[in-house]
């Protein structure tokens, strides 16, 4: 599904988005078709789950003049997650979590992930900033792991590997 079917994703367009250039400056520029999630169906996700469908859901949002926006995965995955109530989310990446000083973190409260931000590269920031926003919707536990190998989701799951809160 896109975030566009029965209006399932809304979002606030961006005007401006801040980027860093290759020199490490930042720089605005304009926030173009980006959006900021607003607010998910989850009456109608709760209905397919019901009636026995998983819904694979893309992240574009509507906004509120009915253009359709660009929306960040990691963090339409959180959204959802905390509209649901879900107890766990887990975001795959391409390593095998959170990565501190070379070493896979096995696990790392809230707090700490906040302290960590600045210390924390471009992508895995995004996702660890996901994982804050799915805890403070109601999440009780998000997971960070790797996507490759075998059974990787429910290996996380199970916390045989990967990043936990």
């Amino acid at each position: 599904m896109s975030g566009l079917d029965g209006l399932l994703l809304e979002a606030e367009r961006k005007l401006r988005l801040i980027v860093v250039d290759e020199r490490g400056r930042k720089k605005v520029i304009d926030g173009g078709y980006t959006g900021k999630l607003e607010k998910a169906n989850a009456e109608l996700l709760q209905f397919l789950l019901e009636k026995g469908y998983v819904p694979v859901v893309t992240p574009i949002a509507v906004s509120k003049e009915f253009e359709p926006l660009n929306v960040d995965g990691d963090r339409t995955a959180a959204f959802i997650a905390g509209a649901l109530k879900a107890d766990r989310l887990v975001l795959l990446t391409d390593v095998q979590g959170l990565i501190l000083k070379g070493k896979p973190v096995e696990k790392v409260t809230a707090t700490e992930a906040k302290e960590l931000l600045n210390n924390i590269g471009q992508g895995m920031s995004t996702k660890v900033h996901a994982a804050l926003e799915a805890l403070n919707k109601g999440v009780k536990e998000v997971l960070i792991t790797s996507g490759s190998g075998k059974h990787p989701v429910s290996s996380a799951l199970k916390h045989e590997c990967g990043t936990r809160d």
